[in-house]
């Protein structure tokens, strides 16, 4: 359907030409008088609805406040017990290494040589906890 041309070519309006009053001495103007729209005051519903959205959004923030102020000290003690649990690893480890060192049947049969004594392995017997 072909479209029709509704928009048809108007000549372009002339400009309005306003003539403006010269002030000279001695003119005496009317002046206008201009009605300035009063703004209407708040109905007590208004405030009581306004005071207590206040009160609730400054309660909320306080809120927010007060939990990024705890989740912050949680962060801190987390990361300060990771640490205690890595240096408390790190301390058990070498422990056992020197342990099964100390227990070494090596050193134990050195340690015996050394006080004159004799192993037997018929009186050996192994105990695990």
């Amino acid at each position: 359907m072909a479209q029709n041309n509704l928009a048809e070519a108007f000549p372009a309006s002339k400009p309005v030409k306003r003539r403006i009053p010269d002030l000279k001495e001695g003119t005496i103007h009317k002046a206008k008088s201009v009605v300035i729209p009063k703004s209407l005051p708040f109905s007590k519903f208004e405030k009581i609805l306004m005071t207590f959205c206040g009160i609730i959004l400054t309660g909320l923030m306080i809120v927010v406040v007060s939990g990024k102020i705890t989740l912050s000290s949680a962060q801190h003690e987390l990361s300060s017990t990771q640490s205690q649990v890595t240096k408390v690893s790190a301390d058990n480890s070498n422990l056992k290494q020197e342990v099964n060192q100390l227990s070494s049947r090596t050193r134990l049969n050195k340690i015996a040589k050394q006080y004159g004594l004799s192993l037997t392995t018929q009186n050996i017997r192994n105990v695990n906890k």
